[in-house]
């Protein structure tokens, strides 16, 4: 009976061995995934940050009367304003 009860033991130690292994294998790809998941959106942000940033440049540079006039209405609009 103790010989049977230790193979048990045993047995169930390399099975929990087993699926501690696999568990740690399976949270690291997990995390791999998440972060390339997460890198995937970051790059995604940059390039839609990039494109604004180049349309209201190359707006800017066909219209500067345009853009010199819209700064000094808010400008004055915000002056208005914190006067009182």
């Amino acid at each position: 009976m103790t010989l049977m009860t230790n193979d048990k033991i045993s047995t169930t130690r390399e099975t929990l061995i087993n699926d501690t292994d696999t568990l740690k294998r399976d949270a690291g790809q997990i995390v791999e995934d998440v972060k390339n998941h997460a890198y995937a959106h970051v790059d995604v942000a940059k390039d839609t940050v990039n494109n604004a940033f180049d349309q209201a440049r190359d707006y800017v540079k066909e219209r500067p009367f345009h853009v010199a006039a819209l700064a000094l209405f808010i400008g004055f609009i915000i002056g208005r304003f914190r006067r009182g």
